[in-house]
């Protein structure tokens, strides 16, 4: 619903800007619109975009083994909407009429997240849950229990939340001006900014064991840090106090990406429930993939924009618009999560306080990498100094 929303006004905001750019070129003796504006402006936006989706994680919790008969995914294997992010831009420039400018900008969309979330209270007629993986040793579907009427209870939580900033420096020069037409060449550098993370908790005490805690916790988060260079259109024109001006930018350069990976086994079954220890692996983050890992990829942006305003006075216009961001590649969580376990190395499957390998070593980690766009309406408002 929200994307036919968005649509419908890239196609109006579209359609009004072809109308004024088709009056403007009507001959007039009306005065051009920036006859009189100074060189110096700076603008404040609000912002209200949406991203894509994250990809979904794989089955987290299940009735069952995947692939039985009757056996439902209740907890993950869903793509995560992070929903409408709110935030701001800021740009701040001098251009001189006919000739050439420069320009800094700077945006942040605020941190959203989404989450869902299971539980069974273990009693006799409760809920059986597990959490459903590929063994690699014995080459088929396998399952851990998180929840066993009768024996223990299990809750489970998945959240993804997500956030992006950048910022970019430019100059130009005036390629055409005619009347109230007026189109430039833009160019220089941009940097874009998009942290996400996904975490998959859960909790399995026993319940006729006071004090009892069997908690883990696993958590995969990415980074994509883009530097590069962009260049430029960007086309305006006017009619009296109304306003169009549409951008389009297109940024190439490099992408540097990380992948974080951590989890853990937080128990007091190990030392007759005394304080709760941690032991390193969850579930799908074990000691096989836990760490760091970065790498640095080329990357293509792209960016269009299309603003429609009004002249308040020659040194206040106030506008609105519709901004499209598309990267090519990107690291996002919900991909990099490997759902072939070798349950030998974790304490959260062998329930013994530090496991050794034996096999092959899985989960393991490579990078997946996938395209990105967000976008969304911004209004603002424009001071000439």
């Amino acid at each position: 619903m929200k994307k036919a929303v968005l649509c419908s006004l890239a196609y109006v905001l579209i359609w009004a800007g072809l109308s004024l750019a088709q009056t403007v070129n009507t001959p007039s003796t009306a005065p051009a619109a920036n006859s009189t504006a100074s060189p110096f402006y700076v603008s404040a936006e609000a912002l209200l975009w949406w991203m894509k989706d994250g990809p979904a994680p794989p089955p987290l919790v299940s009735t069952g083994i995947i692939g039985e008969a009757g056996t439902e995914v209740v907890l993950g294997g869903k793509s995560l909407d992070t929903d409408m992010h709110p935030g701001f831009r800021v740009t701040v420039g001098y251009w001189e009429k006919e000739r050439w400018g420069v320009e800094a900008g700077f945006f942040y969309l605020t941190s959203q997240s989404t989450g869902r979330s299971v539980s069974s209270s273990g009693q006799a007629d409760s809920q059986l849950f597990a959490v459903p993986f590929y063994n690699v040793l014995r080459h088929e579907e396998d399952f851990s229990f998180l929840s066993l009427p009768g024996v223990f209870s299990g809750q489970a939580h998945e959240e993804m939340s997500s956030r992006m900033f950048g910022a970019e420096l430019m100059g130009g020069t005036t390629l055409v001006s005619t009347g109230a037409c007026k189109v430039d060449f833009l160019g220089g550098f941009r940097y874009l900014n998009l942290r996400e993370k996904f975490s998959f908790a859960t909790s399995s005490p026993f319940i006729d064991v006071p004090n009892d805690i069997y908690q883990t916790l696993d958590q995969f988060n990415t980074a994509n840090h883009f530097y590069g260079v962009q260049a430029g259109l960007r086309a305006s024109s006017g009619w009296g106090p109304l306003t169009v001006k549409g951008t389009f930018k297109l940024g190439l350069g490099a992408v540097v990406q990380t992948v974080d990976i951590d989890g853990y086994l937080l128990t007091n079954e190990f030392n007759a429930l005394g304080s709760a220890l941690k032991y390193p692996g969850g579930y799908f983050a074990l000691p096989t993939n836990i760490g760091e890992h970065t790498q640095t990829d080329l990357a293509v942006i792209p960016e269009i924009g299309l603003n429609l305003g009004y002249k308040i006075t020659d040194r206040i216009n106030v506008f609105a618009g519709y901004t499209f961001l598309y990267a090519n590649n990107v690291v996002r969580p919900g991909d990099q999560i490997d759902r072939g376990i070798n349950p030998s190395q974790g304490s959260t499957f062998t329930g013994i306080p530090a496991p050794e390998l034996t096999g092959v070593a899985r989960p393991a980690f490579s990078f997946q990498q996938s395209e990105f766009w967000a976008q969304g309406v911004n209004m603002g408002v424009e001071y000439r100094f």
